[in-house]
């Protein structure tokens, strides 16, 4: 093997290029977001319809070690013992000796080596770097999270056992041990796990969780609420992910099959790495109910047939805020409110897939925009438990900030509120509709409504209660207000302002895709709190008659 060192002198030689100065273009800035937080920007140019960035910026920012050599117009990156070496004038990059194609050639501006943004937010660099990388060109965003293939946790508490789940984003074996009679703990050999992760769940069986870095090894501890409980660890499949479930008695008259089981995994035994590739995503459908458009509702298989006798799948509907020509707020650096709304309501979906409790109906798959009343007209045909609308937040004043909770009611809870419900409502005018003409509409509606009002406020309190378990935003609380989508809405239903778009640190979190798992996994507990007090997470099997 040759040395690093010996093999930077030789490509200098081999390579031995003279300097390439890029063609007359104007600097800018492009804004970082690192793990959530804004991070000091890059110098950038535009070669054409090409971004090319500072590579010895780029380096730090990814944490790399910097070496610019400016004579040749080289820049070596170092990432734990592996090297990348980019050269002026040449449309390849060296990684550990192998080469790689870049779409074109590093250039050289103002005594700085530029390389090509698409190879820093490319799966080569992903691979080398440990982070991951997304650019929106119209925001000139540069999102980057450290990549991880263990994590996040996630825990459901049902009525007979609690079940900890921990996602497997690689084919990566593991072995589990009980720690005593009060725990056990996972191993992960050569698992990288995001960030550190310590939880309380408390519910009576499991205390809670603890999910560290160690040299080799990514580890995961469950501490048990007290000595004699039961516990077994599952891999489970759509996606690969280890769930850890604990219950007073023998777990198999306990646990319902809800959910699709690789194998079951007695202690101490390690998982071959061949299991993984058994693990596939449920196939998706998309389908047309109520007379829906099918680009307009996204269904689970695992949802198919609700008359087959077997433990009955809520139905949730997610609405995914504005759309189309309705693009919501703007957050300072370009952000559009409907397409946050519309990926975190697909992630959201995705979560609630993964136990096969919920059956998931998406009231927009994509940018399109859909009047307010067929939202609520998707949700009452479809006969819909809960209906849960995502948006996000904006003010004038950018130092607003945080997310809050809202359920309906005819008179708004405060000043604030009466003001939002009044710009989630404008939404109105872009179906010719007046505001009057709304209510003419929701008048005998609202007679029905009062038992689900009423579940809908202790729903917006179990998801406001378990986003502030999670997220370091700041809690605005549960408020009321008259929003459109939610008063014709026969379901429990709640508008969740995720974040502020118009605030600097809220867009940045709203963006990350690691910090918008946290939000969601928030979101999601909330929603199984509110089931498990409704019975609905119970063993038996009946059939739905609905």
């Amino acid at each position: 093997m040759i040395p690093s060192r010996l093999l930077t002198v030789s490509l200098a030689i081999i390579l031995g290029v003279s300097a390439v100065l890029v063609p007359s273009a104007l600097a800018e800035e492009l804004q970082v977001v690192l793990g959530g937080r804004y991070h000091e920007p890059l110098t950038a140019y535009k070669v054409g319809d090409r971004l090319f960035i500072n590579a010895k910026q780029a380096g730090e920012l990814y944490g790399g070690q910097v070496y610019w050599y400016p004579v040749s117009g080289r820049v070596q990156l170092g990432f734990r013992g592996r090297v990348l070496q980019l050269v002026a004038g040449l449309a390849a990059a060296s990684v550990d000796g192998r080469t790689v194609s870049l779409e074109e050639p590093v250039v050289l501006r103002a005594a700085q080596a530029y390389a090509p943004l698409s190879f820093f937010v490319g799966k080569d660099f992903s691979e080398l770097s440990g982070m991951e990388s997304q650019f929106d060109t119209r925001s000139r965003l540069l999102t980057v999270d450290r990549r991880s293939s263990v994590g996040a946790v996630r825990w459901y508490s049902y009525q007979d056992y609690t079940r900890v789940v921990l996602e497997l984003k690689k084919p990566l074996g593991h072995s589990a041990a009980a720690r005593g009679v009060q725990g056990v703990e996972v191993s992960i050999p050569f698992g990288v796990v995001e960030s550190p992760e310590e939880g309380t769940v408390d519910d009576g069986l499991v205390l809670g969780y603890g999910l560290r870095q160690d040299a080799k090894a990514a580890r995961w501890s469950v501490r048990f609420a007290r000595p004699g409980l039961k516990w077994r660890l599952r891999e489970l499949s759509g996606p690969r992910r280890l769930a850890l479930e604990v219950a007073a008695v023998a777990l198999g008259s306990v646990v319902p099959d809800h959910t699709e089981e690789l194998e079951s995994v007695p202690a101490a035994t390690a998982v071959p790495d061949a299991l993984s590739a058994a693990a596939k995503i449920p196939a998706q459908v998309v389908a047309s109910i109520v007379g829906v458009a099918p680009t307009s509702v996204r269904v689970s298989t695992a949802a198919a047939a609700s008359s087959v006798a077997g433990p009955v799948r809520r139905r949730i509907v997610i609405d995914a805020g504005h759309g189309g020509k309705d693009s919501g707020g703007t957050g300072r650096r370009g952000t559009l409110e409907k397409d946050i709304n519309l990926t975190a309501a697909k992630e959201l979906a995705k979560l609630l897939e993964q136990e096969k409790v919920f059956e998931v109906v998406l009231t927009r798959a994509d940018d399109t925009f859909v009047p307010l009343d067929e939202r609520s007209r998707i949700a009452n045909e479809g006969h819909a438990d809960l209906f849960v609308s995502l948006h996000c937040n904006a003010h004038h004043n950018s130092q607003e900030n945080g997310f809050e909770v809202y359920f309906v009611s005819e008179k708004a809870s405060d000043p604030e509120a009466e003001r939002l419900a009044q710009l989630e409502n404008s939404s109105l005018e872009l179906e010719g509709k007046t505001p009057a003409d709304a209510e003419a509409d929701l008048i005998l509606h609202a007679m029905t409504k009062n038992e689900s009002i009423n579940a809908a406020s202790e729903l917006a309190a179990l998801v406001a209660r378990d986003l502030h378990r999670r997220v370091d935003l700041v809690q605005r609380g549960v408020k009321q207000a008259g929003f459109y989508v939610l008063r014709g809405t026969d379901a429990p239903a709640i508008l969740v302002e995720m974040a502020f778009v118009s605030n600097r640190r809220d867009e940045a979190k709203l963006g990350s895709r690691r910090y918008r798992s946290r939000l969601l996994d928030g979101i999601y507990a909330g929603l199984v709190d509110y089931a498990k007090r409704q019975g609905w997470l119970e063993k038996s099997v009946r059939s739905d008659t609905r």
